[in-house]
């Protein structure tokens, strides 16, 4: 897998399920924007969140395809691809089952009130594949139309281990990216090292 770095968490679930494009990566030395609009929208502001996901569909409807940016070079952004390629086509092929997703979002949790080791654990999946159609073309990723689920493993340890109830998401037609983050920081108020990384976008296992 491999993170996304100035990325939108509600563009990519927009971009995925909304409008059910696919989405590339770029290396680091082609940093330019995470997700690069039509010259007609250029002068939208990097990196500012829609207040709305009605907001974002009418500036960025014209877009055919983003582009996300990562921290790695070429080289190692294609063997990272290729790597997680073999891996979930290998453990399709063997078990049946997709377990590659889209991340969105991300709890940075503590353990204790003693701990010093920062815990990620990612808010909404989306199921995807990742594929290309020759060795020359750049690896997409698209939203396989299964059902995007809330982080059944945080909720449940959440509850049982601090008695915090991390709301599950809502039906897909429902589904507020924006709101659902605001809801699990509004769920973690009393565990005050606890934070929503908002702008967290991961593809992997």
């Amino acid at each position: 897998g491999l993170e996304v770095v100035g990325g939108s968490p509600l563009a990519v679930f927009e971009i995925l399920v909304r409008n059910q494009k696919s989405v590339t990566f770029m290396p680091v030395e082609e940093g330019k924007n995470e997700l690069l609009p039509s010259d007609a929208e250029a002068e939208e502001t990097e990196n500012e969140m829609p207040s709305s996901e009605e907001d974002f569909s009418l500036s960025q409807q014209r877009v055919p395809e983003s582009k996300l940016k990562t921290n790695l070079t070429e080289k190692q952004l294609q063997a990272r691809l290729l790597n997680t390629y073999y891996t979930a086509r290998t453990f399709i092929e063997e078990q049946g089952v997709n377990i590659l997703y889209m991340a969105l979002g991300m709890l940075h949790w503590h353990e204790s009130e003693s701990s010093q080791e920062v815990r990620k654990a990612p808010l909404i999946l989306i199921p995807v594949k990742l594929e290309r159609t020759n060795a020359r073309e750049r690896f997409k990723v698209s939203y396989t139309e299964e059902d995007i689920g809330s982080n059944l493993s945080l909720i449940a340890k959440a509850k049982a281990e601090f008695g915090i109830s991390i709301p599950p998401l809502p039906e897909e037609e429902e589904i507020d990216v924006v709101q659902y983050f605001l809801q699990v920081e509004e769920a973690i108020q009393s565990e005050p090292r606890w934070t929503v990384d908002k702008q967290a976008i991961v593809l992997g296992f």
